[in-house]
């Protein structure tokens, strides 16, 4: 098995759980879905996720300094849909808040960050970003990408 779809298959037999990562670009609020968000240190608070050098939202989030990682309850697929899709939040019908990043309303948890390096990796960059802020806005089950699906967990 050497076929890129089936490499990808593969991959898809890993449950991730789903975000948006948003930002502010000449004052609008875009986002994107993405599956490969992780914790890399607890002190300092670093996390990271990946984007794809073809994306056409690839440029736009490389140069933003501050963004927010926004982690979807299981009720948000619909949202998560409309973003890989659809850079404009308000196209997508999502509620936000937040000066230095949007902050989706009804997720289960949300990292603002700043930038702190850009590692590349083969077809994608590595954006690693310092939390400077998080809340837990919801007590509900987290979205989980698997099988080319989204679900519940469990």
């Amino acid at each position: 098995m050497t076929d890129s779809r089936s490499y990808r298959d593969a991959l898809g037999r890993y449950p991730t759980g789903v975000t948006i990562v948003t930002t502010y670009v000449e004052g609008k609020a875009i986002g994107m879905t993405v599956n490969s968000f992780a914790s890399v240190s607890l002190d300092p608070r670093l996390v990271l996720w990946s984007v794809e050098h073809g994306t056409d939202r690839y440029k736009r989030f490389v140069e933003a300094q501050d963004y927010a990682i926004n982690v979807l309850a299981a009720d948000q697929a619909g949202l998560a849909h409309a973003c890989a899709i659809e850079p404009d939040l308000r196209a997508c019908h999502a509620e936000w808040q937040g000066e230095t990043a949007p902050l989706i309303e009804g997720c289960v948890a949300r990292f603002v960050c700043r930038q702190q390096s850009l590692v590349t990796a083969g077809d994608h960059d590595i954006i690693i970003g310092e939390v400077t802020d998080f809340d837990t806005p919801r007590d509900v089950s987290a979205l989980v990408f698997y099988t080319s699906n989204y679900c519940e967990p469990g």
